[in-house]
């Protein structure tokens, strides 16, 4: 509707100074009698998108054209844009497959960006795609912001930040051991402690479960995420894929809603049970000094 006013205002306008320049036939040499000819159609006018490297003052969220409150990145902000992505082909709005696809494209390009991959840190990857009205507009990017938050364990609470991410993720930000707090046979806590001290867990890495994966409810389904994470661990630690059985872990799949919408993050930590610790990190030992192996 925007575009339709301006140019109605512009016709109008034009067509009055033409009137009030004269009732005669002939025109200034200077002036075009083809109105229309040399406009921009409305169609073609190229719309707005976000740019990567930028950050924004505000939380992540689906976006339009005015929505987007970018600051220095030298200045307290909330995300950095890390990729602008585009959706080919797609004339509905995406679906929680067309985000999972996006997804993975904004791992590969923020890994560029990063230096490293997002998940290795203590930050979130959010997914932000056009508003409704972005998109009727014609828009069909999505953008991969990064956001710092206070644990990826527990309560994940976005936090301001200053200084860019871009190719520097802080060590400070790198998620190590942990000591994981059981409620029953759930895991209610998992706060961050110096791997030089004693801890019964650690961060081993993170994968994006498939389309087919269901949300974990049941022990089968649970053990559907446990068996990628425990691959995982196998990989950390250094030894064959074989011995992957052998290892616990925590398995930290994203919330429901999320995993429904497309974003079905897991993070994995080897777990050693049995009220059991170590005071160094478990990364290349082959299992050696790991307690229970």
């Amino acid at each position: 509707m925007r575009g339709r006013l301006t140019v109605g205002t512009m016709l109008a306008a034009l067509l009055t100074n033409l009137a009030l320049a004269g009732c005669g036939s002939t025109l200034p040499t200077e002036v075009d009698s083809a109105l229309t000819d040399d406009w921009v159609k409305v169609a073609d006018v190229k719309a707005w998108a976000p740019e990567a490297g930028v950050c924004l003052g505000g939380v992540p969220r689906d976006t339009g054209r005015y929505t987007d409150p970018v600051v220095d990145c030298a200045k307290s902000h909330y995300a950095e844009v890390v990729h602008v992505g585009e959706f080919p082909g797609l004339t509905a709005a995406p679906g929680p497959k067309d985000k999972a696809a996006a997804l993975v494209e904004c791992d590969q390009k923020s890994a560029a960006y990063l230096g490293r991959p997002w998940g290795q840190a203590r930050l979130e990857l959010v997914l932000a795609v056009p508003t409704p009205s972005a998109w009727d507009g014609g828009a069909r990017w999505f953008r991969c912001d990064v956001t710092e938050v206070e644990s990826v364990f527990d309560e994940m609470d976005w936090t301001q930040r200053t200084g860019s991410l871009k190719g520097a993720v802080p060590p400070a930000l790198l998620v190590g051991c942990t000591n994981a707090e059981e409620k029953g046979a759930a895991i209610v806590t998992m706060p961050e402690v110096a791997c030089t001290k004693a801890h019964d867990s650690e961060f081993v890495g993170f994968y994006r479960a498939s389309m087919t994966t269901a949300y974990p409810k049941s022990e089968r389904q649970w053990n559907v995420v446990h068996d990628r994470c425990q691959d995982l661990a196998a990989k950390f630690l250094g030894v064959g894929a074989g011995s992957a059985d052998r290892i616990g872990v925590i398995s930290s799949p994203n919330n429901e809603k999320s995993w429904a919408d497309g974003d079905r993050t897991v993070r994995c930590s080897i777990w050693f049970g049995d009220g059991k610790t170590m005071k160094k990190s478990a990364k290349g030992s082959k299992g050696k000094g790991v307690p229970g192996w």
